[in-house]
């Protein structure tokens, strides 16, 4: 599987990439911005989201927000509040349901400088990686000394497991006279 990376540009470095324009604190590269991307957990590579639901990035903390997330995410149940960086910011932390693997927060509740952050999915991108659809070139697809088996190609196959099938049968049978030929000159040793 052919994947790309996240990565965070700030502001000066937007210039020199293709990119697509998110939230002023980040941007999102994806190599080609008119390729859709999904997010995978970076261990067991369930699918968590994707780039349809993009709502922006923090390159300072190496995070990506997203409106939405699959099913594979798991909400704790349990409220945490961040007195040290977020001044009192009420969050949940998401894992992923595949192997619990902590992908980041979703802020329940936020001061104003950081509403932002309420109610989106914050992922760490050092949990996840992308992969942009249709990445793949046809030239990767095809291997042109292989031919695919198909209705007419069908027959041609059936008749060389049927020689096969027929050598495999012989070996057998003659695997079968040289046991029986050790076998005899063992009883009259």
């Amino acid at each position: 599987m052919a994947g790309v990376t996240v990565d965070l540009l700030t502001d000066d470095e937007e210039e020199e990439t293709l990119v697509s324009t998110t939230r002023d604190s980040g941007t999102f590269i994806s190599g080609d911005s008119e390729l859709p991307v999904v997010f995978l957990c970076s261990q067991c590579r369930l699918p968590v989201g994707d780039s349809l639901a993009w709502a922006g990035a923090d390159p300072k903390d190496n995070v990506i927000y997203l409106r939405n997330v699959t099913k594979n995410i798991l909400m704790d149940k349990e409220q945490k509040i961040d007195t040290a960086n977020d001044s009192g910011c009420i969050y949940v932390l998401l894992s992923c349901r595949g192997c619990s693997l902590l992908l980041g927060r979703r802020y329940l509740c936020t001061p104003v400088h950081l509403d932002f952050k309420r109610n989106v999915y914050c992922l760490a991108v050092a949990y996840i990686e992308s992969y942009v659809l249709g990445s793949t070139t046809s030239a990767e697809l095809t291997d042109y000394n292989k031919k695919p088996v198909v209705l007419e190609t069908q027959s041609e196959v059936l008749k060389e497991l049927e020689k096969s099938q027929i050598v495999l049968d012989m070996m057998i049978e003659r695997l079968s006279a040289v046991e029986e030929k050790i076998l005899s000159l063992q009883g009259e040793g």
